[in-house]
């Protein structure tokens, strides 16, 4: 399986830049107090295996890995779709685990061309660690589980991962289907990341590429008044397009907007741990994205922005009590 082993990070390397905010330099005394970083750190820089991407498809060697991005960005709502005809169990117990899972295709009207469907599953565990220090995805042992233990599993392409995530070891050799099919025979892949439970959002990005979208499920409570994408996604490669255009004053009224929506749902005394979990849901991301190697602009820039967000909003409550 694989597993996530401890590795520090540094602020060194050919990583994303963090945001360049005057708010981002004050101390916020309740985030001092609770031990929440400051900023979120970044792991050294390492590059996707250009041979890795070149056993998926031999036909890319060679072919620079910003345009196999945005080549796989042109084509996500084909993989999307195929992603949705896909009908295989949500979790399975991890004594039930088959080294390959029969996935039937529903049929559609509209079935996307072939080399849009899932090449892999995956199927979940949690690798706990320090919120500080994330770790690194590889094969993990799940001798130490128990049987009855349930994993999600996941439906994921090979060749979007390995574009982009440059810590994840290489996946086993999958069939990609030939013409129509009725049913894929997909590996299975046991792989230990520290937050299963954000994996959804990052495997959704990693897709679609849209930061608006990414930054409305961290903070949904802000769904209405964060800004739409008006360039395509993949467009400006390792620029900070999207996120570019907030303000230290906009970021300011959102976290205003936020700590509204936590008091309305859950009181004064309710609202710090309401923001705690938002902190929690944003660092499990984050953790995710430092133990797989992904360094994309934008997916930094947004959890950047929510992480200055709810940081502002947690001093707003802390300064009310």
């Amino acid at each position: 399986m694989f597993q996530v082993a401890s590795r520090p990070t540094h602020h060194h390397g050919a990583v994303p830049e963090p945001l360049n905010l005057s708010m981002s330099h004050y101390q916020s005394p309740v985030a001092q107090k609770l031990n929440i970083p400051r900023r979120l750190a970044r792991p050294n820089f390492s590059e996707p295996s250009r041979d890795a991407i070149a056993r998926i498809d031999p036909a890319l060697a060679g072919v620079p890995v910003e345009y196999i991005r945005k080549m796989l960005a042109g084509n996500s709502s084909q993989m999307i779709t195929a992603l949705s005809l896909l009908t295989i169990p949500s979790s399975l117990p991890c004594a039930h685990l088959p080294p390959t899972l029969d996935a039937p295709i529903r049929p559609s009207s509209q079935t996307p061309d072939a080399t849009a469907f899932p090449t892999h599953i995956l199927a979940i565990f949690s690798a706990r660690s320090s919120s500080a220090t994330p770790t690194v995805a590889s094969f993990a042992d799940k001798s130490n589980l128990a049987p009855s233990t349930t994993v999600p599993l996941f439906p994921v392409s090979a060749l979007v991962l390995t574009a982009h995530c440059s810590l994840l070891p290489p996946l086993p050799q999958g069939h990609p289907p030939a013409g129509r099919r009725v049913a894929l025979t997909l590996p299975l892949v046991p792989l230990t990341i520290p937050s299963p439970e954000t994996f959804p959002l990052l495997h959704a990005y990693l897709h679609t590429m849209r930061a608006d979208t990414l930054l409305t499920s961290l903070l949904p409570a802000l769904a209405s008044i964060i800004p739409s994408m008006t360039t395509p996604p993949g467009h400006a490669a390792g620029k900070q397009v999207y996120v570019a255009q907030f303000s230290s004053e906009k970021l300011l009224r959102f976290s205003r907007v936020l700590v509204s929506a936590v008091y309305k749902r859950g009181g004064p005394q309710g609202a710090l741990g309401a923001l705690m979990a938002h902190v929690k849901h944003i660092n499990g991301l984050w953790q995710n994205v430092c133990a797989l190697g992904v360094f994309d602009a934008e997916l930094w820039g947004a959890m950047d922005l929510a992480w200055e967000i709810v940081l502002a909003a947690m001093t707003q409550v802390a300064e009310n009590r």
